[in-house]
């Protein structure tokens, strides 16, 4: 288990950056979303932040928020910061921004200039590392795409644990798919949080966009519809705490999203998830409340997602009636039935609208109860309820009707009780809910059934003779307070006089029409009143015949939005008038306002009107069969009836014929039909006016209608039409006149154009004023005025552009809107030269600058249109021939009317025209417009040609282009098409300069498309289409790519290979240039589907023929790469062994063309150059081949085919033995190359058969061939071992009886390779050969020597024990052989090395069978070898053998041997002595410690024979003796051998030996002692440097042999000079590392520090301040006492005053140490100083006075005080 302190080091570790770690620094650096990890990390900041700050300036044109990072993350000293270097706020302040960044720039990552952006993030700031969180979930909303797996491939390793998820697709570089996504947020809470946090994070900062919202609303509402699923598992208690818990969780996140009022789609996700949360949770009723009431509050602009998510609420709730917040909201809402009815169809819509029902009846009693009911009324009609909800309501409403409370009118005068019973009556007898009201009262309690029958029952008695449909209309009568005034006080109120009213139907404003029509409504119900109202000299009933003021009166009570019950009250008034007045003249004025009643929709309009058309009919018969012409030429109301102006003027008149005609052909026959279907009226007016046939309903003759008749109806009433100040009339009548075609030839369209241009004038506000004041639809009015416009009538459909385009004419958007809705429906009848005009008066639309909302309305219904309607071939190719041409530099050749971009400032709106153009063509063309090929492909050379020219990018226009074409040439039929048309060259450059991956995706498709339509062209521009597929499509992972590269090669290679084969019979040289392509892409292919591709591009050019062209190929491409290797094989591998072998054998065949002077075909595969480059591919694809035959399943492969027919066999031995003679033929010049794909048995039955021929270079080629196809195949079946077993002993016989050396010596390695392959699986082979071997330790060739050597160090490894026999015999004879080669100077490298291979092979398996002899041979051979001038090589080979000997030989004969070869070490050199050195180090290195206690005593014998060294060399010097330098290494080397001993024996062996040291240093000659104490006190000094304070005592050994030395050395002898500095040496370390207190004890301190002390006096004959003063100074260090200080002191201050200077300088020098060293403690001593210094400054030496002023400093810098005042 590991501890707290390394669990600390591997979170230290994990979070390092790496700051020195330069390989982690540029794999961090490599780390990019745009490049490869290769290429990223060659790549510098400065490069980077110029690729990346394009990017961020694009963008920033796209939005100016982007700008505000210029200052910062896109500054020019963004490029020198560095996160690692920064503190935590810095950090924490930057993180801030880059979030910040990343959540604008997400709405725009699919842009390249985005991705730039967020490149420089990435490289620069570690956003990956650093903000992962952020980072991640930026990208997130596009998991499924390719920019998602480059941000996942450059993810760190410690992630956030939110996406661990996210570690099986980093692996396996896939896109995760949305249920793991959605599966994780219901599963993480982390993952959950943080993508809410994130979420609402963008939101506050404004930078919202749909891909995020969208996929946060979707995935998140799946999400907390999982964590409610799983919460329902367990107890009812654990299922209850835990739908809590996932509310608390969710909750808060939609609380905030929905009071973001300015994001509407948040608040629709908030929504959404509302509706699961209720829907699947059981959520209290307070929070269900709070809910609804959050609902309404949010729901502005987006009530219909409101109003889904407040019904699933209300239907969760239990309680029906609505919060009081939510009721009000509701209320208010408009158009709530519209949306209620289609929210049904999906949703349970009864608990809200029962809820807004009773809401509204429980509110009675207040004021707005009409509008209440009026609501209650439309809820009810829409029936939305079942019979139970219903019922619920129609028992409140009956309860509620009785209720005294009600009895009262409301504040405002509103009798609602009354009100209330006539909707209940209403409702009753309403066809859409009456059955429902009278079903749900059975259902109801016996008391209010009973009540609703007794209301119903004596309803029925009391209104038999009235139609029930007016109540709502009565509502409204009784809303507007007429019928709570008497009569009489109306009548009182009108004015007494008319001024200069003639009609009603006036354009002017009567100011006492309101009076009139207030009494006419307290009077209709009243037949007294009626008549005293007709009566009124307001009304002149007396002028009735010669005015229209009477009449028009009542048209206008008609014609408006009155009570059913009044309008049809006045139409009674005229009939009764006609009845009992004769007419006496034409009142065809009121024809167009009588079909206006014909055809109104309630049913007692319909019966008034019908009898006052046959009032009418009966007075015109009358009046027709009286004779006169009085009566056909007065018409009333001509010139008068619009009033005093032009209107009145303009309207047409029918003839009293016509007149006649009309009422009795046209208007009565179908009275009855009218009476029934209110739309019958138009349907008859219709036929009439367009079939000249009579009425077949009458039953009368057939009479035929004249067109002159047809005519004048039709100029009668459109002329009305157009003048009457009634819109309700022209409401009713232009839906009819408008279905009339021709009649001769004047269409409706032509009579009704003034008052489309009325229209138009006024405006929409004024005519939106009138329709509210008549109480007509505005919207529907103003659409039946845009239907006059007829698609052959030019001036209308001119007026209708006119109204779109000039948007000062008119004052809102709703005409605009219906004059663009009336194009589109007559785009289809229009002649094809209008849809010509109209397709271009769109586009241009559509392609304005929106500088202002009426132009980006233009703009929107515009592009609406061009994309709803059907564009012909025509129309498309008038449009883009009038395409601007965006090419530059140089004159065009522009089709017809095409035009070239004038300015740069019409280039925006140029490029807009031909985008949405292109749009429209995309989405319209097919097959059928075969003809606008050569239009598109103009375009795309234009587009192409601008880029040129431009740094813009035009992607998109690009590829609407191409998928124009895709959509006209995709057919299952080849289309013919003319080849001038097709620009394949522009094709190319797309497919190669295009930086969008779609752009290049189409164009290949397209490529593909038109290689079966135009191969000839296509062929011409293969190669730069694969080249392009190869290092761009093929990179990418996606499934379509990969089927567009498939249909690609499909459609082309096949014709590629046609051509190629047309035009030559050798088309290997077209072959492999497109062969080259694919292997340049080699890399680029996803790794799975990289054999699949390559084997179907085998398939399409046969792999037979070109097999081998591909693997020559990848090899000369990528040599040496492993990868490569395995795929060639894979690709074999799919292919039968007769192809196999035939590769084989074109690629040797390859291979020797190469190697030839001047190859032939090779050169079509391989351009190498040089003689020797050539040379070495060679060599490269030798290795290769024999690698790739060699694989074990293509040997598997053979082996298989070989077991087939007799004749099959045939045929591969045939092959095979072609393949033989070249590869014999290949290996005379490169043996160490061959292919070894044959199994091992028939290889070498064929290698006997060659042997068997008398051909030497024969034999020696096959020899080689088997040796080094062993050497390689080490693993091989029984039958192959078998084989080369039996092979030995022929190879042995081969050795023996040979006569060529070359011959015999491959042989002999041929046995070497089998011993060492095979040999365990046979001993007694291997010992039968070992003889043979042995025997060749003789031969007069050293390459045999050396073989022979080499093949027994194998034997000695495979034999092992079995070798003992054999050791006499070889050892002795191959060192005798190497020592004799030394001595001659003639000793190879090879040879030396592979005698100590051997030597090495006998000491590692048998070292017993080495005696003391052989030994000492050994180590003198070693002696010689370690002196002679031979390879570094040699020196490692040789260690290595007495390494072996050092740790495989016993310890007591190797210390024999060394002692017993010392003297021979010596004698050869220093070289020979420190080698025989190392043997001993590593003899007691590879000992335990008892081993080297054991042998202490033999060790340190060898020990003190290297210690005199130095006595033997320098007593009698010659030339032969060592060099000093010499010496001083071998002495080192001894001192580590002395170390190492002493680092394993203990103070009980060592201290004898030490004392032994020391007794051997000082026994002998005055001379020879010199010499031998220099060496210890060598040794000395390295011991106590090196073990420190824990020899410190062993100084006690040597301190009178040392204070001896000091004080009777002759420093004029060099010998003894060195001596003396070696004791000032060893004594300074010993000094140095006491920690014991060794120094501190006088007996020890006094006679070392006398004799150091007066080592001052020395002072003129040597140097002492690089020994002895530091020296004194560690003494003065180790004595730490007082006392002993003062004694030091003293003594020193003595020697200040010495005669001599050097004396007295040394020691004030030893002064300044000892104070620079000891400080305050020494300068304790300074009042004993101070005289002495004050002497010292006078001193007559210079340097010694300069010294004391030294000394004088170093002294006040330690007190911090001036020394003057006590020197004075």
């Amino acid at each position: 288990m590991a501890t707290t302190l390394a669990s600390q080091l591997a979170q230290i570790r994990v979070q390092s950056t790496n700051a020195l770690d330069l390989k982690a620094q540029k794999k961090a650096h490599s780390k990019s979303l745009l490049f490869d990890a290769h290429h990223a990390a060659t790549q510098d900041f400065d490069t980077l932040f110029q690729l990346c700050n394009e990017g961020y300036q694009e963008i920033c044109r796209l939005d100016q928020r982007f700008l505000s990072f210029a200052g910062n993350l896109f500054s020019d000293q963004s490029k020198q910061e560095d996160r690692t270097q920064m503190t935590a706020a810095q950090n924490k302040s930057l993180d801030n921004v880059l979030e910040d960044f990343m959540s604008l720039v997400g709405g725009r990552l699919l842009l390249k200039p985005a991705m730039k952006a967020m490149e420089w993030l990435v490289r620069r700031f570690s956003v990956h590392q650093y903000n992962t969180k952020c980072f991640v979930l930026t990208f997130l909303p596009y998991h499924t795409s390719p920019l998602f797996l480059s941000a996942l491939a450059i993810l760190p390793q410690q992630r956030p644990a939110a996406f661990k998820f996210l570690q099986p697709y980093i692996q396996s570089s896939t896109n995760p798919p949305r249920h793991t996504i959605v599966h994780t947020l219901a599963h993480n809470q982390d993952l959950f949080s943080a993508f809410n946090l994130y979420t609402l994070n963008v939101c506050r900062r404004g930078q919202q966009y749909p891909a995020l919202l969208s996929f946060w609303s979707s995935v998140t509402s799946e999400a907390v519809a999982l964590m409610l699923d799983r919460s329902r598992l367990g107890r009812l208690e654990l299922q209850r705490q835990n739908q809590e818990d996932v509310v608390m969780h969710v909750m808060p996140t939609v609380a905030e999203g929905l009071s973001m009022q300015n994001i509407p789609d948040l608040r629709v996700g908030c929504f959404i998830i509302l509706t699961v949360l209720s829907s699947k949770a059981n959520l209290s009723e307070s929070v269900l409340t709070a809910a609804m009431d959050l609902v309404v509050t949010a729901w502005e602009d987006i009530v219909h997602a409101g109003l889904i998510c407040l019904v699933v609420l209300s239907q969760q709730r239990q309680a029906v009636t609505l919060p009081k917040k939510t009721f009000k909201a509701l209320v208010a809402t408009k158009q709530l039935s519209d949306d209620l009815v289609l929210l049904r169809q999906h949703y349970r819509v009864e608990k809200l609208v029962l809820g807004l029902v009773l809401g509204s009846l429980n509110k009675l009693g207040k004021r707005g109860n009409a509008e209440r009911l009026r609501f209650v009324r439309v809820l009810l009609e829409a029936n939305l309820m079942q019979s139970s909800f219903v019922a619920a309501a129609l028992t409140l409403m009956l309860r509620l009707s009785s209720d005294t409370f009600l009895l009262s009118p409301s504040k405002d005068g509103f009798d609602t009780r009354s009100a209330l019973v006539d909707l209940l009556l209403y409702l009753a007898d309403s066809e859409s809910v009456g059955s429902a009201i009278h079903l749900s009262l059975e259902n109801t309690d016996t008391e209010t059934r009973q009540r609703g029958h007794e209301l119903f029952s004596n309803h029925r008695r009391s209104k038999e003779h009235s139609d029930i449909q007016e109540t709502d209309d009565d509502i409204q009568d009784v809303d507007q307070g007429a019928s709570s005034m008497h009569f009489d006080e109306l009548v009182g109120r009108i004015p007494s006089r008319t001024a200069f009213e003639v009609s009603f139907l006036s354009h002017s404003d009567s100011y006492i029409f309101a009076s009139l029509s207030d009494a006419f409504l307290a009077a209709y119900r009243s037949p007294d009143h009626l008549d005293a109202f007709s009566k009124l000299p307001l009304l002149r009933k007396s002028l009735a015949m010669s005015e229209p003021l009477y009449f028009s009166f009542f048209v206008r009570i008609w014609c408006g939005h009155f009570p059913t019950l009044a309008r049809a009250a006045a139409i009674r008034m005229l009939s009764q008038y006609i009845d009992t007045e004769k007419l006496s003249v034409d009142v065809q004025m009121l024809l167009p306002y009588v079909l206006y009643a014909l055809a109104d929709p309630k049913l007692p309009v319909r019966r008034a009107a019908i009898d006052l058309a046959m009032a009418l009919a009966s007075s015109y018969s009358t009046m027709d069969n009286q004779n006169g012409d009085q009566y056909r030429l007065n018409i009333l109301g001509k010139g008068q009836i619009y009033g005093q102006g032009i209107q009145s003027e303009e309207v047409a008149w029918l003839p009293w014929e016509a007149a006649l005609e009309f009422i009795r052909v046209w208007l009565t026959p179908d009275l009855e039909e009218i009476r029934l279907d209110p739309g019958q009226l138009q349907r008859s007016l219709v036929n009439r006016l367009t079939v000249p046939t009579g009425s077949k309903e009458t039953g009368n003759h057939s009479q035929k209608l004249k067109t002159s008749l047809r005519y004048s109806v039709l100029t009668w009433l459109c002329s009305h039409t157009v003048n009457t100040p009634v819109l309700s009339l022209r409401a009713r009548l232009l839906p009819i006149l408008i279905r009339v075609p021709k009649v001769g030839q004047t269409s409706p369209s032509a009579l009704l154009k003034p008052l489309l241009t009325e229209t138009i004038v006024q405006g929409y506000e004024n005519v939106r004023v009138i329709c509210e004041k008549e109480h007509i639809e505005t919207s529907q009015y103003i659409d039946h005025v845009m239907e006059i416009a007829s698609p052959k009538d030019q001036e209308c459909v001119k007026l209708l552009q006119d109204c779109i385009s000039d948007v000062k004419l008119v004052d809102g958007p709703s005409l605009r809107i219906a004059a663009f809705r009336r194009l589109r429906k007559i785009w289809s009848l229009s002649k094809p030269q209008l849809q010509i005009s109209l397709g271009q008066f769109m586009l241009n639309l559509a392609a304005s600058d929106p500088s202002s909302a009426e132009v980006s309305l233009n703009q929107t219904e515009a592009l609406d249109t061009l994309r709803t309607v059907d564009l012909s071939t025509d129309v498309l190719q008038s449009l883009m021939d009038d395409l601007p041409n965006l090419a530059h530099g140089g004159p065009q050749k522009a089709a017809k009317r095409r035009r070239t971009v004038s300015s740069p400032q019409a280039l925006g709106g140029d490029i807009r025209r031909i985008s949405i153009l292109l749009e429209i063509v995309e989405a319209s063309v097919t097959e059928a417009n075969l003809s606008l090929v050569g239009s598109l492909f103009k375009i795309l050379t234009d587009i192409r040609g601008y880029k040129e020219h431009s740094s813009l990018e035009l992607h998109y226009l690009e590829l609407l282009t191409i998928n124009s074409l895709l959509s006209i040439l995709r057919s299952p039929t080849i289309p013919v098409i003319e080849k001038s048309e097709v620009r394949a060259d522009v094709l190319v450059e797309c497919i190669r300069n295009s930086s969008n991956p779609q752009v290049q995706q189409q164009a290949l498709l397209l490529v593909s498309i038109l290689a079966s339509i135009v191969p000839e062209l296509i062929i011409h521009n293969v190669m730069p289409i694969f080249t392009f597929m190869n290092s761009s499509i093929m990179k990418r992972t996606d499934d379509y790519s990969a089927h567009i590269v498939k249909q690609t090669m499909d459609s082309v290679i096949p014709r590629v290979m046609d051509s190629l084969r047309r035009r030559s019979k050798d088309s290997l040289a077209g072959i492999s240039e497109l062969l080259l392509s694919f292997v340049a892409a080699f890399e680029h292919v996803p790794p799975r589907r990289r054999l699949g591709l390559f084997q179907s591009l085998m398939d399409m050019i046969g792999a037979d023929e070109f097999l081998f062209a591909l693997l020559i190929l990848l090899q000369d491409k990528f040599p040496r790469n492993k990868r490569v290797l395995q795929f060639s094989v894979d690709l074999l591998d799919c292919y039968e062994a007769q192809t196999q072998f035939q590769t084989v054998e074109r690629c040797v065949a390859v291979i020797l063309d190469l190697l030839k002077p001047k190859p032939t075909f090779s050169a079509h595969l391989i351009t190498a150059g040089s003689a020797s480059n050539s040379q070495e591919t060679a060599v490269n694809l030798l290795s290769h081949l024999t690698a790739l035959f060699g694989d074990s399943r293509l040997i598997s492969k053979s082996s298989q085919a070989f077991a087939q027919t007799e004749h099959q066999v045939d045929n591969l031995r045939s092959l095979l033995s072609r393949i033989m003679d070249q590869i014999l033929l290949l290996s005379r010049q490169y043996p160490e190359n061959e292919n070894n794909g044959l199994p091992m048995v028939d290889f070498i039955s064929t290698i006997q058969g060659l042997l068997e021929g008398t051909d030497v270079q024969t034999s020696f080629d096959a020899l080689k061939s088997f040796e080094l196809r062993l050497s390689r195949r080490k693993s091989e079946q029984a039958a192959g071992h078998a084989a080369c077993l039996g092979f030995l002993r022929q190879l042995t016989s081969l050795v023996q009886e040979s006569t060529n050396e070359p011959t015999q010596r491959v042989a002999l390695a041929c046995v070497d390779t089998i011993v060492e392959t095979f040999g365990k699986k046979d001993i007694g082979a291997v010992i039968g050969a070992t003889s043979t071997v042995i025997e060749c330790l003789g031969a007069e060739s050293e390459e045999m020597q050396i073989t022979a050597l080499l093949s027994l160090a194998t034997i000695v490894e495979v034999l092992g024990d079995e070798f003992i026999a054999f050791v006499p015999q070889t050892l002795p004879k191959s060192i005798h052989s190497l020592e004799s080669k030394l001595d001659d100077s003639t000793c190879s490298n090879r040879f030396h090395n592979a005698g100590y291979s051997f030597f090495s092979a006998v000491l590692m398996y048998t070292p017993w069978a080495i005696t003391g002899p052989n030994l000492d041979l050994l180590l003198r051979v070693s002696h010689g070898s370690a002196n002679a001038d031979l390879d570094e090589s040699c020196s490692v080979e040789r260690r290595a053998t007495l390494g072996l000997v050092a740790k495989q030989v016993e310890t007591k004969d190797c210390c024999a041997a060394l002692g017993r070869t010392w003297a021979n070490a010596m004698t050869e050199g220093p070289e020979a002595l420190k080698e025989h050195l190392w043997v001993l180090e590593t003899l007691i290195g590879a000992i335990p410690k008892s081993a080297v206690g054991r042998h202490a005593e033999s060790f340190s014998m060898l020990l003190l024979k290297a210690f005199d060294l130095r006595r033997i060399q320098f007593s009698n010097r010659t030339e032969d003796s060592y060099e000093d330098s010499e010496v001083d290494e071998v002495e080192e080397a001894t001192n580590r051998v002395a170390v190492a001993m002493i680092y394993k024996i203990n103070d009980t062996i060592f201290r004898p030996i030490f004392a032994q040291f020391i007794e051997w240093a000082t026994s002998s000659s005055a001379t020879a002692t010199v010499h031998r104490q220099t060496t210890l006190y060598g040794f000395l000094m390295q011991f106590f440097d090196g073990l420190k304070s824990i020899v410190t005592s062993y100084a006690g050994l040597i301190l009178e042999d040392a204070a001896r030395i000091l004080g009777h050395v002759d420093i004029s002898d060099p010998a003894s000079k060195l001596l003396w500095t070696k004791v000032i040496q060893t004594l300074g370390r010993c000094f140095a590392h006491d920690q014991d207190g060794f120094w501190q004890s006088p007996s020890h301190f006094t006679p070392i520090s006398h004799a150091l002390l007066d080592q001052l006096k020395r002072a003129p004959e040597i140097s002492l301040t690089s020994e002895l003063i530091p020296s004194i100074t560690e003494l003065a260090v180790a004595a730490d006492s007082p006392n002993h200080h003062k004694v030091l002191n003293a003594t020193i201050l003595q020697y200040t005053r010495s005669d001599s200077p050097a004396v007295r300088l040394a020691a004030v020098r030893c002064q300044q140490h000892l104070t620079n060293r000891l400080g305050e403690e020494w300068l304790a001593l300074l009042p004993e100083m101070l005289p002495f210094i004050s002497e010292l400054q006078e001193d007559d030496d210079e340097t010694v006075e300069r010294e004391t002023l030294g000394w004088i400093k170093k002294i006040e810098h330690v007190l911090g005080e001036s020394l003057t005042p006590m020197l004075q």
